[in-house]
């Protein structure tokens, strides 16, 4: 007679899927915004640099952006190919790093030019490849892909 075992997995409601999302982008937006403050440096804004108030205002938007990128992100891997890749921690990590990367290359290329236009600046400058803002944007697909995933299979 031979034995035969199968993996049992609890699929957690598509309603949590937001509630996940939510929690894994606030915990890659905090990871993010450390790097940015006290690695990059640019978190608080210059012309206001030690002033509580400015700081906790970037913060609030920094969080906020990235509770919007992670809900999109959730969105993404709805889809049915990426699904059952987004909810393994280890692919789900490789996923979020790729959506960093994608989330970099969207805000040097199109976002800086809609906020120059914004800006009045009529003649749009050329995006520059900042490593260090690809690093941060990598370090928080990284953060947000992994705890998506890991809070998908509690």
């Amino acid at each position: 007679m031979s034995r035969t075992e199968t993996t049992v997995r609890r699929e957690r409601p598509e309603e949590n899927r937001w509630l996940d999302a939510t929690v894994a982008g606030l915990a890659g937006g905090a990871v993010f915004g450390l790097y940015l403050q006290f690695v990059a440096g640019v978190l608080p804004p210059t012309g206001a640099a030690g002033d509580v108030g400015a700081l906790a205002t970037d913060w609030l938007v920094h969080l906020l952006h990235s509770l919007v990128f992670a809900l999109v992100y959730a969105g993404l891997v709805n889809w049915s190919p990426l699904a059952g890749y987004a909810d393994r921690v280890l692919t789900g990590t490789a996923l979020g790093a790729g959506y960093g990367v994608g989330l970099w290359a969207v805000a040097t290329g199109v976002a800086v030019a809609f906020w120059a236009l914004a800006n009045t600046v009529w003649i749009l400058p050329i995006p520059t490849v900042s490593l260090g803002s690809l690093a941060g944007h990598v370090l928080f697909g990284v953060v947000l892909g992994g705890v998506f995933a890991a809070v998908r299979q509690m």
